[in-house]
């Protein structure tokens, strides 16, 4: 039997966009509230919340397109995720840099920051273009054990998160949202089906 469903997975990926998009909002709304002089460094708050909003329509996407049927083989499920956390990687550094540097922040430091995080995402996106390429190798071997190292850990950092950030609600929603990926992209990994297309 099938221990990972793509329709429930769709599903979670959407929800977890959903808390995205009220986590980039909220970003903003308590800078507002909690701060006396909220102007000061507001922008830099509405850059980053962008950049998040973004990453969410990106999350949102594939999750109906997971839970349509759009994209239906388990392996091209686990691939399209990888690909887009590369994609947002990228745009993240991005948002991240722009967001430093009019906020005053050092602009060398800013766009070795973004640099370093595009070569990430590009890393990301490589990988990810081999695990759907139809060919079984050692690299898909490795690429699996990476991955099911990478999500466990991830899992642990989520839960983490979630416990120490649970005086922010930001904190909590971000730990909520990693358990909630990560869980079901271990799911997935230990399918039979992904593992046979992985050679495993």
């Amino acid at each position: 039997m099938a221990i990972f469903s793509a329709k429930n997975a769709g599903l979670a990926f959407m929800i977890v966009a959903v808390l995205n998009v009220i986590a980039a909002i909220l970003m903003i709304v308590l800078k507002v509230v909690n701060e006396d002089d909220y102007t000061n460094g507001l922008v830099y708050f509405i850059i980053l919340a962008v950049g998040t909003l973004i990453c969410a329509c990106l999350y949102f996407t594939y999750g109906q397109k997971v839970r349509s049927g759009a994209i239906d083989r388990k392996i091209d499920i686990l691939a399209t995720y990888v690909k887009i956390v590369g994609i947002a990687t990228i745009i993240d550094g991005l948002f991240t840099a722009v967001a430093l540097i009019v906020d005053g922040a050092d602009i060398g430091a800013a766009l070795v920051g973004a640099v370093v995080a595009i070569i990430i995402g590009l890393i990301i996106l490589f990988i990810a273009s081999k695990i759907n390429d139809g060919k079984q190798t050692i690299g898909d071997k490795l690429i699996w054990i990476i991955l099911l190292i990478v999500f466990v850990i991830m899992i642990l950092v989520s839960v983490a998160e979630a416990v120490l950030g649970a005086i922010t609600i930001i904190g909590l929603i971000d730990g909520i949202c990693g358990i909630i990926i990560y869980s079901f992209m271990v799911l997935l990994l230990i399918d039979e089906e992904v593992k046979s297309e992985m050679g495993i």
